[in-house]
């Protein structure tokens, strides 16, 4: 009976750290957090209401995840963010997608087939950046857990977690580049050519990667 009195707090309370993870990143990544700022920890409690607690726990998952350092009786303080850290994410973000793929290419059923030509159509048709990035978020979805091993998924769950979500919505996935990658990747999936959605799933994540980079330059988020 005692174990079942905490479970529900403790599962509350890790939700909230997991919210406000999300929202010190954003605060990172929107510049009102720069670089070897120490982190206002008291603040950012009276911002949303909560206790310091969840506010350690998120400051300790950003810390595993590279973008906050602790320095004893100093406090916490926000990692420089180069160029090479976005890059490299994508990177690897763009070689599980591939993989994704590749297995999508040998599973592949025609209603999936029909779906993702739905999609595309629809983005296409640039219906305005917030159902477009649904669009595309069901897009690649469709495509991961077609052909995705439980690990790879797992890998791309994190991936997906380590950066705001307002920084993934920085490529456009109705701009013409995208379309026609998106164009590409479905050709290669009806041809059952794992290699060829392999290859170009990792190009058209490296696009995106490219375009956030030069964004977060161009907004003076990056350290280099």
């Amino acid at each position: 009976m005692g174990g079942r009195a905490t479970a529900a707090p403790r599962v509350q309370r890790r939700a909230m750290a997991v919210e406000v993870a999300e929202h010190i990143r954003s605060m990172i990544f929107d510049g009102r957090l720069s670089a070897e700022q120490r982190v206002p920890q008291d603040a950012i409690a009276s911002e949303l209401g909560v206790s310091r607690l969840p506010v350690r726990e998120a400051l300790i998952t950003l810390e595993s995840d590279g973008l906050v350092a602790s320095e004893p009786h100093r406090g916490t303080f926000v990692v420089p963010i180069r160029s090479e850290d976005i890059e490299d994410h994508y990177t690897l973000y763009g070689m599980a997608q591939g993989l994704a793929a590749g297995g999508a290419a040998r599973r592949i059923t025609e209603p999936v087939l029909s779906r993702l030509d739905e999609l595309h159509r629809a983005m296409s048709e640039d219906p305005g950046p917030d159902l477009a990035h649904d669009l595309n978020w069901e897009f690649h979805s469709l495509i991961n857990h077609t052909g995705a091993s439980r690990r790879t998924l797992s890998v791309l769950r994190q991936l997906s977690h380590n950066l705001p979500r307002e920084v993934y919505s920085i490529p456009h996935p109705a701009r013409p580049a995208a379309s026609q990658q998106h164009a590409a990747i479905i050709d290669a999936l009806r041809a059952r050519d794992a290699a060829a959605a392999d290859r170009l799933n990792k190009e058209h994540v490296r696009a995106e990667g490219d375009e956030v980079v030069a964004v977060l330059k161009r907004n003076g988020i990056l350290s280099s």
